[in-house]
């Protein structure tokens, strides 16, 4: 409950008086039965106390997961490549995403040329998207820099970027969102159906330019003996 300004002032002042009388009380009984302070032993001043040495705090371990770490994956699949694709928004209805491959198995990999991609509806249909091998149709798209032999060695892994002009999509349907790709590294292997990361591809029925694979590190790889 809370006491007006009135009602609070005797109580400041009622502790310090409290305080004053304890204390005069208390040298007035040692005075009667000391009067010339002989029997008091000297106040021994208090010793310093030794502060507690300072404890070194480690930094936090990195967080790591499975998905940093391709290779010691469980899940890799039969063919060794595991896939992932994502989105990301750019000026003037320019679209620029990318599909990664990661060698997760235990044997070396080859790759050359572009990724073998369908895009899906959010239904995992096929549409009716068409994709290039280079990025010439699309303006302003990224450079190809051409097919490449690439070498993946257990956890490596290889880039290719995605292009494409916005297409636009029914937000009550979702028609004309490509909410899955089916990736294959190469008309070899067997695909992989991934979902597009950050929003899908508003590709609808345009055209999806595709760049060579790249290695996706940002040193050269090692040479091969």
């Amino acid at each position: 409950m809370r006491l007006s300004r009135r009602a609070r002032l005797p109580l400041l002042f009622l502790v310090p008086a409290l305080a004053l009388t304890g204390c005069g009380l208390a040298a007035e009984l040692e005075r009667e039965a000391d009067p010339a302070r002989t029997s008091r032993p000297p106040t021994p001043e208090p010793s310093p106390t030794p502060s507690a040495p300072e404890t070194e705090v480690a930094p936090p371990a990195p967080d790591s997961s499975p998905a940093d770490d391709p290779a010691a994956a469980e899940d890799c699949p039969a063919s060794g490549f595991r896939a992932h694709a994502a989105a990301t928004d750019a000026a003037m209805g320019l679209r620029v995403g990318n599909v990664i491959v990661f060698n997760c198995g235990t044997k070396t990999l080859k790759l050359k040329g572009y990724p073998v991609l369908q895009v899906l509806d959010t239904e995992r249909e096929p549409m009716e998207t068409e994709v290039a091998e280079g990025t010439g149709r699309i303006s302003m798209g990224p450079e190809d820099p051409g097919p490449t032999p690439l070498v993946l060695e257990p956890g490596m892994s290889a880039r290719s970027t995605l292009a494409w002009r916005y297409w636009a999509v029914d937000p009550h349907t979702g028609n004309g969102l490509g909410a899955y790709l089916r990736v294959a590294p190469d008309g070899e292997t067997k695909p992989q159906t991934v979902e597009v990361a950050n929003g899908g591809l508003d590709v609808g029925e345009g055209v999806l330019g595709t760049t060579a694979w790249q290695y996706d590190i940002s040193e050269a790889p090692p040479e091969r003996s």
